[in-house]
């Protein structure tokens, strides 16, 4: 059996701001370099971590850094791209930008960038890339909150539309046992560790 333990990056001064980051490369700010270093002081305790994965951007190579492991880096992991959002507040967004499908308000698909839906393909494609299904032990994954929200959709089987209901903090920590026939969902956005 594999554990794949989801990170996600530490806060950043767009996370404050509530602005779209995707692809731009934002770095960890104070607060954020704290929550990186007691989210993997957390995980070395609890876990024998074989192997760490991260996004290319520095927000997520730098939480990465901290496990003083072998680190594979992949652009499948990488944020989606907000097209014309990335920068902007949310405010503005929510503002200039109608809500597409009034059965799903949370579903809109940003101008010039990636949509939604690819985020799952990515996640199918890093579960081949990594062989997360023929490894054992606990691995390590740090990433974004979109793109990991698309990941579990891949390693759960479920709807594009659960990537919505998924709430994925800062530092926060997610795993996901990865069995023959069947992936279990053991945790989601756990904190604790950054009390």
């Amino acid at each position: 059996m594999t554990r794949l333990i989801m990170i996600r990056h530490g806060e950043t001064n767009w996370n404050v701001e509530n602005r779209k980051q995707g692809r731009n490369d934002q770095p960890l700010n104070a607060k954020g370099e704290i929550q990186a270093k007691l989210v993997a002081d957390y995980v070395k305790s609890k876990y024998q971590i074989e192997h760490v994965w991260t996004s290319p951007l520095k927000r997520c190579s730098d939480t990465a850094a901290l496990f003083s492991l072998p680190v594979s880096t992949s652009d499948l992991l990488i944020e989606i791209d907000y097209g014309e959002w990335e920068g902007m507040l949310q405010s503005d967004i929510d503002k200039d930008y109608p809500i597409q499908d009034q059965h799903n308000p949370l579903w809109r698909e940003a101008p010039d960038g990636e949509q939604k839906s690819n985020l799952p393909i990515r996640g199918h494609r890093w579960i081949k890339e990594s062989m997360i299904n023929d490894r054992q032990g606990d691995i390590v994954l740090v990433g974004h909150g979109g793109s990991m929200k698309g990941l579990l959709v891949a390693l759960l089987e479920l709807p594009d539309y659960a990537m919505d209901i998924f709430q994925i903090d800062n530092c926060s920590v997610t795993t996901v046992e990865i069995r023959k026939g069947v992936n279990l969902l053991t945790a989601l956005n756990y904190t604790t560790h950054l009390d």
